[in-house]
């Protein structure tokens, strides 16, 4: 007899799987799902769904049928959760350990293993589940240790460690032993030579290198077309010269909002090897471009802080790129927004120029939004009122007629009335309920605007008010940038002729705001 109770089954690959899917043909989370369905076949529990985990992140932010599964467990959507084993469930933190534990806990949802049914009702299971979470979190960071290592003794070795291979390579597996070099892209890397030749030779720099590589239709790997910053990756890539690089992006985590932040800055100290590979430039020319480079280089201080409050908000009108802060070495000139892609057109300008027309455009809009308001809020308070009233009047209407309906199906039943006199009577009284309901559903629409602009003078003036106040009290760069988003969802910026005169005016250019508006 097959148990109905509903039971899901959640199954996801572990670091183990994905060493041994190197060696093993088939998939882990095949074979994890097959040995699964023959368990509950065994035990006669139906399985309702099943969440494969395709992805395998340290996190459960970072794991999307992990979230969807806690979500159903929580709204007691499952009696159990059929697993491999309790640590493919929490192999994060102790915040994420505990939420696993919580979630299973007071939805009263059993954890089944083909080695234990985990009962978070009883005392004991629940003690050894949750010291099982822990274990499975040490012995990730011990795993996560060993494979750094083995990373760091591959790399010392001249082996490639990283999945994607660089523009001018492809990633090849190393014969006869475990791991994996780079092989010279037959195609690309005369283009890597190019770049360097247009740099050292001809002294072109690296927007100029960009553009001429688009003008000869010479398309890089993944992008639409070349940029300086793709260019300047390859001209500083110590790969090309047949090393290996080890940590230049090192990855970095904080915490902002309450939220795990993951960004890969530029690691100064990263470390080079002499790698397996054929190098694709010779080390004179690499040395003379990085002296290039090195000259070239601006003089401008960098923060590893947000120095543009429009970041993520302001986008050029004309290409839809976002516009960016161009610095100055000399300090008194004020750092400049503008279009970094070189086919457009569209003029720079100061950016404290333009964040301060962005907070008049925000003054006026949101006065204009005032007035509308104002002009919309036809049903003054007393009116409100008698329009409750006649909905009430209405709706009462509304059900005596319905009660004479019914009165006539009565009499039509009974025999009483005839077809032509059931007909006659009951299109009278229909006409009439429909009649009334129209003029019902005309002041409820009444009512719903005039709650809906009343919302929006609670919410959103108040809100976009207090950006305003807010704004220039702040010092920090972030928390503007923060503050602004939290009313704008762009910002689009267009300028066509350029202030050079003395009496020019720096503000001749146009801002388009879109603006969060909730809707209710």
């Amino acid at each position: 007899m097959i148990n109905e109770n509903r039971y899901a089954m959640y199954v996801r690959k572990s670091r183990e799987d994905e060493e041994i899917e190197k060696y093993e043909e088939g998939g882990s989370l095949e074979r994890q799902e097959k040995r699964l369905k023959e368990y509950a076949k065994r035990r006669n529990l139906k399985i309702n769904k099943i969440y494969k985990e395709i992805v395998s992140g340290e996190t459960i932010s970072e794991r999307k049928e992990m979230q969807n599964l806690l979500r159903d467990v929580e709204n007691e959507l499952w009696d159990g959760v059929i697993v491999i084993e309790v640590e493919r469930l929490a192999r994060g933190d102790t915040s994420d350990q505990g939420r696993v534990a919580k979630a299973f806990k007071y939805s009263h949802t059993k954890i089944i293993t083909p080695q234990k049914t985990y009962d978070p009702d009883n005392e004991f299971d629940e003690e050894y589940f949750e010291f099982g979470l822990f274990m499975s979190r040490r012995e990730y960071k011990v795993i996560n240790r060993r494979l750094q290592r083995g990373r760091e003794i591959s790399i010392s070795e001249g082996k490639y460690v990283g999945n994607i291979s660089p523009f001018g390579y492809d990633r090849v597996k190393l014969e006869n032993c475990k791991g994996y070099t780079l092989s010279i892209n037959e195609v690309e890397a005369p283009i890597v030579k190019e770049i360097f030749k247009l740099y050292v030779e001809d002294c072109i720099s690296l927007s100029g290198i960009a553009k001429k590589l688009n003008s000869m239709n010479l398309k890089p790997r993944i992008s639409a077309e070349w940029t300086t910053s793709s260019i300047k990756d390859i001209i500083s890539n110590p790969t090309y010269i047949g090393k290996i690089v080890w940590n230049r992006r090192k990855q970095k985590k904080r915490m902002k909002n309450g939220n795990v932040i993951v960004s890969r800055p530029r690691n100064n100290e990263y470390l080079i090897y002499k790698g397996l590979h054929k190098p694709i430039i010779d080390n004179e020319i690499w040395e003379i471009a990085q002296s290039r480079r090195s000259q070239r280089a601006p003089k401008v201080k960098h923060s590893t802080g947000m120095q543009n409050s429009l970041t993520g908000i302001i986008f050029c009108e004309k290409c839809g790129k976002p516009m960016q802060r161009r610095p100055y070495n000399k300090a008194n000139k004020p750092a400049s927004l503008i279009c970094t892609n070189y086919k457009c057109d569209n003029i720079s300008s100061k950016l404290y120029i333009v964040e301060n027309k962005l907070l008049e455009a925000l003054k006026i809009w949101l006065e204009n939004y005032k007035v509308n308001c104002d002009i919309k809020d036809f049903p003054k308070n007393d009116n409100i009122e008698i329009i409750k009233q006649s909905i009430t009047g209405i709706e009462r209407e509304i059900e005596k007629e319905n009660k004479k309906l019914n009165k006539i199906y009565d009499f039509f039943e009974n025999d009483i009335y005839t077809i032509d006199d059931f007909s006659s009577r009951a299109k009278v009284i229909k006409e009439k309920i429909s009649k009334l309901e129209s003029e019902l559903k005309e002041y409820e629409k009444i009512l719903l605007e005039n709650e809906k602009i009343e919302n929006e003078k609670e919410i959103v003036i108040p809100k976009f008010e207090n950006v305003i106040d807010l704004y220039y009290k702040l010092e920090n760069i972030e928390d503007k940038n923060t503050l602004l988003k939290s009313v704008l969802a762009k910002v689009t910026y267009l300028k066509t002729e350029k202030s050079i005169k003395k009496d020019s005016d720096p503000t001749n250019f146009e801002l388009r705001i879109y603006p969060k508006i909730p809707r209710l």
